[in-house]
């Protein structure tokens, strides 16, 4: 009898799986014949020891756990099982282990836990290349270490790793030493009411042996339910299999990122372009006064935030050109509080509704007295002009203009460098095109638009007439912003320049 879904999540970030068709496809790709030394080193409450147990009678298995009641479960059932032995250890710190090397390694490990400062400077002191608050990494990479020449091994984790900037490094050492057997993509929601933060999870395959430069790997997805899991053990596999990577592609691709195959064009872009964004402009996060309630206020057209923000009076708002000479260090006089741009998704053009505190007192409390809260960042791009992306989109990515005003931390500055000054409203209406949106989407998946993901968008670059064309159209687009919000019509003829600047309807 198959047994249902049952997760519970701990003070460890560890979601402990008890199901069948999980457990029977991992076991089952761990190729386990013959006497073979078996590592779990996040066994949890024994799911995949029973699994192991199942297809082989004497495993000889080395379980680690760390959380006390786990270990006792651990210890009782398996406590006349000489060939099972189980350890309460920190698999992430430094012991014994690291001695002994192992033929197969099995793991769900913990997603996200806590790690105490003290822990994550240790770790990042062992693990320089690799993002420390990501427990699952470093299970990763660890327990690869830990795998005998030929070794196999297999872990289910979350797809993060696929793309996000902050795995760049664990993507490396696997594109250097390792051979990735294959990769299945499925959503978290094949686990019901569990509630995992990530949108979806994998189970990835390894073997410990020196890849070549040609080798190249299936990506697997488009399965239903979990029972689907064990079809990818047979020849029923080949129905799910969507690509096949190849290390050669994967090591050119921006910060080495596994790029699933989309639109052709995207692919192109993404691989034989190389001008980034952040090649020609400055991709940089905005300023925070560290107390928005006391030195942030609000237009009265404004309607959230009532209770917080106090409504700006009209002869308080300084209403100078500050890009001809930034006041960096405030201004003297009761007309001192500046426009300031927020967040939010509105394309070319958001009006001034907020308004910051910009005299000399405030700017000293921003320096100085609060300065471990606010966040005096990036001055040098105060109050000019550049393009404001928000950091979270909600359907599609926007942008509209920095015209001489402040921005906030909760949208990426963009800002063409000396020599690309003339870029700006190409930059403008590029940000608000469909063919962005396809870039960043396959670049990152997830709604976050940080400014490591927009540094690696692809340019192509217009010629002289091209450029002129664009760029009245964005103007033309942007004095229509003014009057009322941009609906798609008013995008048609803009995202036909990008769309064959990049081949995106022909490719």
């Amino acid at each position: 009898m198959v047994a249902l879904a049952k997760r519970k999540q701990d003070e460890f970030q560890a979601f402990y799986t008890n199901c069948n068709y999980i457990t029977s496809y991992m076991v089952g790709l761990l190729q386990c014949h013959g006497d073979v030394s078996i590592l779990d080193p996040c066994a949890g409450e024994g799911a995949f020891i029973e699994g192991l147990m199942a297809v082989n009678d004497v495993p000889n298995i080395t379980a680690y756990e760390l959380n006390n009641d786990s270990v006792k479960i651990l210890q009782s059932k398996y406590s006349d099982s000489s060939n099972i032995k189980i350890e309460q250890e920190d698999f992430l710190l430094p012991f014994q282990l690291n001695f002994k090397k192992f033929d197969r390694v099995i793991a769900n490990p913990p997603y996200g836990a806590y790690q105490s400062p003290e822990k994550r400077k240790q770790l990042k002191n062992d693990y320089p290349r690799l993002y420390a608050k990501e427990t699952y990494g470093l299970f990763l990479i660890k327990a690869m270490e830990l795998l005998k020449d030929n070794g196999r091994l297999v872990f289910i984790v979350p797809d993060t790793y696929l793309t996000l900037h902050m795995h760049e490094g664990l993507r490396k050492e696997l594109l250097r030493s390792y051979e990735i057997e294959s990769i299945v993509l499925f959503p978290s929601n094949f686990f019901p009411s569990v509630n995992f933060g990530y949108a979806g999870l994998s189970i990835i395959s390894i073997v410990n042996k020196t890849p070549s430069n040609t080798y190249s790997f299936p990506v697997y997805n488009g399965l239903s339910t979990s029972k689907e899991l064990p079809d990818l053990l047979t020849a029923k596999r080949k129905k799910y299999e969507i690509c096949r990577l190849t290390y050669s592609q994967l090591s050119n691709n921006p910060s080495s990122a596994f790029f699933l195959p989309s639109k052709r064009w995207i692919n192109l872009a993404l691989s034989t372009n190389s001008l980034k964004v952040g090649d020609i402009c400055s991709v940089v996060t905005g300023f925070y006064s560290g107390n928005d309630g006391k030195y942030l206020r609000r237009s009265a057209s404004v309607t959230r935030g009532v209770k917080k923000y106090a409504i700006i009076n009209s002869d308080e708002v300084c209403n100078d050109d500050l890009s001809i000479k930034p006041p960096l260090d405030g201004l003297n006089n009761s007309s001192c509080w500046v426009p300031i741009v927020k967040g939010g998704n509105k394309r070319f053009y958001k009006s001034s509704e907020w308004f910051m505190d910009w005299s000399e007192e405030a700017i000293y409390d921003y320096k100085v007295v609060n300065k471990k809260r606010a966040r005096f960042q990036n001055p040098q791009y105060y109050f000019h002009q550049g393009i404001g992306v928000p950091m979270v989109s909600s359907s599609s990515i926007t942008a509209s203009l920095i015209d001489g005003r402040l921005f906030d931390q909760s949208i990426v500055g963009i800002f063409p460098k000396n020599k690309s000054e003339n870029l700006t409203y190409f930059m403008l209406g590029f940000f608000n095109s469909t063919v962005c949106n396809d870039l960043i989407r396959t670049i990152n998946a997830s709604t976050n638009n940080s400014a490591n993901y927009i540094k690696k968008i692809p340019v192509i670059m217009p010629n002289e007439m091209m450029l002129n064309q664009i760029t009245n159209e964005v103007k033309r687009v942007l004095t229509l912003s003014k009057k009322r919000d941009i609906a798609y019509d008013d995008l048609i003829k803009l995202n036909k320049y990008y769309d064959g600047l990049y081949g995106a309807k022909s490719a």
